[in-house]
């Protein structure tokens, strides 16, 4: 297997295994449960990844759309997970072939694997046949600890990054915070557009998403958008962020042929362009609209960055 990590073959370890697409708060529970137990074993807590997202590989015809990228996923782990390590697997179908055993085994002698933390639901191999009676199995065969903990519901919801696509591809974000337990989010590099918003009083700084990714339903978004500035580790720590109106879609007055996400930050005017910033979407506002005239797109975009300010 080709991977990266961020650790040695010499550091004992416990692992959490997963796609972790949106570090929901089913994945911060276990992310939690995971340092407590690296505490208990004189351990370092890591996250074990796949790039790309396994269902990519083993589903290759069923569209996929992604919550996160892998970059925002580690990041989030570490913000809301506390956990700064990883193994990032390369997934192929050679890995989508092996079986739980030879998984496990190559992890083994790549590194000091002391102990795992897993949802009850979870299992890994060919054919799904590393479920939580065979890491049992096996940890007692091995010596390692293995820990299954109960899935994570809120108000008798089952928390799943499905769950979370379906609410976010249906605009309700506030729901989909809920669950995931922090703003929905988007980073990207701002690109130069066609400069429409400039021309009409609201520049905007617009990103182009990945094709893999999941966009919020078209419509209008009050947002905080965070800028990555020179010297920064990454602009998830930025202390730069600022209140916007955040358009998702076509702009029906001016159609572009793919999705664009073009946020309009208030109250400042700065030369983003090559800059990365990260979109954390707060309140849905409206839909996206045709307007009669210019005009009137032009004072409905007033309304909404007053609307903006009042939720922000």
């Amino acid at each position: 297997m080709n991977y990266q990590t961020t650790v040695t073959a010499q550091e004992p370890i416990v692992i959490t295994i997963g796609n972790f697409d949106g570090i929901h708060r089913g994945h911060q529970r276990l992310l939690h449960e995971l340092r407590a137990l690296a505490v208990t074993l004189g351990c370092k807590p890591v996250l074990l990844t796949f790039e790309p997202h396994t269902l990519a590989v083993v589903r290759p015809h069923v569209p996929l759309q992604c919550l996160t990228s892998l970059e925002e996923k580690l990041a989030l782990a570490r913000r809301y997970g506390g956990v700064e390590d990883y193994i990032v697997i390369q997934f192929t179908p050679q890995v989508a072939a092996m079986s739980a055993r030879q998984f496990l085994d190559e992890l083994r002698a790549a590194f000091d694997l002391k102990g795992l933390v897993v949802g009850e639901n979870f299992s890994l191999g060919h054919n799904r046949e590393g479920n939580i009676a065979f890491l049992q199995g096996y940890g007692a065969e091995h010596g390692l600890v293995v820990r299954a903990l109960p899935l994570e519901e809120i108000r008798g919801v089952r928390v799943s990054s499905t769950e979370i696509r379906a609410l976010v591809s249906a605009g309700r974000i506030a729901e989909a915070a809920d669950l995931l337990g922090h703003p929905l989010l988007l980073s990207g590099i701002v690109v130069h557009g066609d400069h429409r918003g400039r021309l009409l009083g609201f520049p905007t700084a617009n990103i182009v998403p990945e094709p893999f990714r999941l966009l919020p339903a078209n419509g209008i978004y009050a947002a905080r958008v965070a800028v990555e500035e020179a010297g920064m580790s990454d602009v998830f720590s930025s202390p730069h962020v600022y209140k916007s109106a955040v358009n998702v879609g076509i702009r029906p007055n001016f159609p572009s042929k793919r999705p664009l996400v073009e946020a309009y930050l208030l109250d400042v005017e700065l030369d983003l362009y090559g800059k990365r910033i990260l979109v954390e979407f707060i309140a849905r506002l409206r839909d996206e609209q045709r307007f009669d005239s210019i005009d009137a797109l032009k004072e409905q975009m007033a309304a909404d960055v007053e609307q903006v300010r009042q939720i922000l």
